[in-house]
């Protein structure tokens, strides 16, 4: 009797654990969060959020469910050596920060995307003696269709030229005459940049570029559709990828293009490696409508694309100055901190300190480069240890898929030009989820 209700608990905590973990997926693009200490900018601001909170209820329901399993004499393996290590370097430069309470706020987020990193890792590897607790085509659905909605979303603050805000949904109002708003400025005057409901188009234009990567693939890999269900996915995935690519080029984000863009290169070269023609013919077709439907697209805003591609007017002279100024300052940070860092989550913070001119707070930003600010904030041993966690995930074995390929390729075009993986919650949470992915 004992044996039959500890199964029962066992199957209900399982089931529990799956489905909640799937809604986690769906709302972690959505910024829904109870703001606890505000700030100037959202780089310095601590604050609760919903998706985060049902994670840590996920994790406790893992963890007990991973307790059954008998694998206390499993190896550790390098991978896991290096992203401990990281973490522990991360935690040193906690000590070393001005801001404490923010550093902490950083760090706590840090370990709960490894948690989610290692929920991914072994609850869709299947044990000796029983399934897997997650399914990784229901993950990568129940993203693509939460992200399918920001695409819309996208897409019509573009084509409305404003955007609405709603508190319960954690979407900001944003108004291209008002200062900040990031814009395309043209000769037919300020253009809104699709924001979808995250707090940058940066950040939504580096969602939509892994997101298509992802479901290009996945219809490229589609064979002879035998069921009704089959078909549903086939339809969706295509939806999804014309508004996620109308979405991607409404955002105008030049790393988002390029991450995009080089993984579907990487994409396409590893099927042609692996000399798989079916999926070679579909992903060719699939590129040749991406570009006619691109083209159809660009001809009516070729001057705000001529914009962002030439780089020559004010605005766009003005933000590369920005980026190279961030440079410099974190070459500053560096050099003054190299080995400890200025404190995780707190390179605004240093950086306030140490400029004694009147800037106004909402002008410090951190340097668009994830290695860059890793460095700054927690020291040359944080970023050697993650670096080689990098390089230990992707020269696995196992690992030279075409999709594994394509998104890490995409994911370091990401980190070489913006700090949004490191700087925000979301962005660390999403880092994490992609790469337990892979």
């Amino acid at each position: 009797m004992l044996k039959n209700m500890e199964t029962k608990f066992v199957r209900y905590l399982k089931k529990s654990l799956e489905w909640l973990f799937y809604a986690f997926i769906f709302l972690l693009p959505w910024q829904t969060k109870l703001i606890i200490r505000p700030a100037d900018n959202n780089i310095n601001e601590i604050s609760l959020y919903g998706s985060h909170l049902l994670l840590l209820l996920i994790l406790i329901f893992f963890f007990v469910y991973k307790l059954r399993e008998k694998n206390a004499q499993e190896k550790v393996s390098a991978l896991w050596i290096a992203l401990f290590s990281s973490s522990i370097f991360i935690l040193i430069s906690f000590f070393f920060a001005p801001d404490q309470v923010l550093s902490f706020f950083h760090y706590f987020l840090y370990l709960v995307g490894i948690g989610l990193f290692f929920m991914l890792r072994e609850g869709i590897r299947p044990t000796g003696y029983e399934d897997c607790c997650l399914d990784k085509m229901k993950i990568i659905y129940s993203f693509l269709f939460s992200i399918f909605l920001q695409a819309l979303l996208g897409i019509y603050q573009f084509l409305a030229q404003n955007s609405f805000s709603c508190k319960y949904f954690g979407l900001a109002e944003h108004n291209p005459g008002v200062l900040g708003t990031s814009v395309v400025e043209a000769a037919s005057g300020r253009w809104l940049r699709a924001y979808g409901g995250f707090d940058h188009p940066n950040i939504f234009g580096g969602v939509l570029a892994i997101c298509l990567i992802l479901a290009s693939y996945l219809l490229a890999r589609k064979k002879i559709l035998k069921s009704r269900q089959e078909v549903a996915e086939s339809v969706f995935l295509f939806l999804f990828y014309f508004a996620a690519l109308f979405a991607l080029f409404f955002t105008f984000s030049r790393s988002s293009w390029i991450a995009y863009g080089l993984g579907l290169i990487l994409l396409l070269g590893t099927l042609i490696i692996q000399r798989d023609r079916w999926a070679i013919g579909r992903f060719l077709a699939l590129i040749f409508f991406s570009i006619i439907m691109t083209l159809i697209i660009a001809v009516p805003y070729k001057d705000l694309l001529e914009v962002r591609v030439n780089g020559d007017t004010r605005l766009e002279q003005k933000s590369l100055e920005e980026r190279i100024e961030y440079s410099f300052q974190s070459k500053k940070l560096i050099e003054d901190n190299a080995f400890f860092g200025v404190g995780v989550g707190n390179y605004v913070a240093a950086l306030e300190r140490q400029d004694q001119s009147s800037r106004e707070s909402w002008e410090y930003q951190p340097v668009h480069n994830f290695f860059l600010l890793l460095w700054a904030q927690s020291g040359i041993g944080a970023l050697i240890s993650f670096f080689v966690f990098l390089v230990l995930l992707i020269i696995k074995k196992d690992r030279y898929g075409a999709l594994p390929v394509a998104i890490f390729g995409a994911v370091i075009v990401l980190m070489l030009f913006d700090h949004w993986l490191l700087s925000l919650p979301f962005g660390i949470l999403f880092l994490f989820l992609i790469l337990g992915l892979l």
